[in-house]
């Protein structure tokens, strides 16, 4: 190996390194949620949201078992089930002496609901036209709660996970089926006809980034407790 592609190759682990940085992602990921908020309201991403509803309405409605399994992959992002897994993880958390993870994990989710309906309702975004929906909806579009929470929810059980192994491998597919859960509740908002594209999106960034501001209190409460100790 040259010594430009040893330069090379250690610029990209920097940057990689940089990425994991909870700060950094709270910063990315805020700022991908600004800007999709910016976008909807200028009306940028309107083509984009109608072609996809366009591509879905040619490939013919979803009825039978296909929206008996997006029922299904849709109810796992809901407030009932998410907040039954934020009460058994939280629980958990407490009986295993980390009070302080489940309290953050409780706030978190808290804030993040009462963000997600006030941005719902401050934004005001009608839902995809009614003769597509498949299921009842009483809030408005942007962003998606089931994307958002989901996100929120699922990752910060992800990350708690990964810190009960000390395998690399486990670690990747544990973060690998995470994002395919959370991809695939986003996925199904849309196939159900009850949001846009764009909603979707923006509610993984918002969940994301509140995810990986938990990321960031989590690890500054242990560098805290380590310099108290030392």
């Amino acid at each position: 190996m040259t010594s430009s592609e040893k330069t090379k190759n250690g610029a990209i682990a920097d940057y990689l390194s940089m990425i994991k940085t909870p700060a950094i992602q709270v910063l990315l990921l805020g700022t991908g949620f600004l800007l999709m908020m910016l976008f909807v309201y200028m009306g940028v991403l309107t083509s984009f949201d109608n072609a996809v509803f366009n591509t879905i309405s040619e490939l013919g409605d979803v009825s039978g078992w296909k929206r008996d399994v997006l029922r299904d992959t849709t109810a796992l992002g809901s407030n009932t089930v998410l907040i039954f897994v934020v009460a058994a993880v939280a629980g958990a958390l407490g009986m295993a002496g980390e009070k302080k993870k489940a309290v953050t994990f409780i706030i978190a989710v808290a804030a993040g609901i009462a963000m997600t309906f006030l941005l719902k309702a401050g934004i005001d975004r009608p839902r995809p036209s009614l003769t597509m929906q498949h299921v009842d909806v009483y809030t408005q579009s942007f962003p998606s709660a089931h994307a958002t929470l989901s996100t929120l929810v699922y990752f910060y059980v992800a990350h708690l996970l990964t810190h009960l192994t000390q395998s690399t491998k486990v670690r990747v597919w544990i973060y690998l089926a995470t994002t395919l859960l959370v991809f695939c509740i986003g996925l199904s908002r849309v196939l159900l006809g009850v949001h846009w594209p764009s909603d979707i999106i923006a509610g993984w960034f918002a969940g994301g980034s509140m995810a990986a501001f938990c990321f960031y209190i989590i690890k500054w409460k242990r560098k805290l407790r380590i310099k108290e100790k030392a």
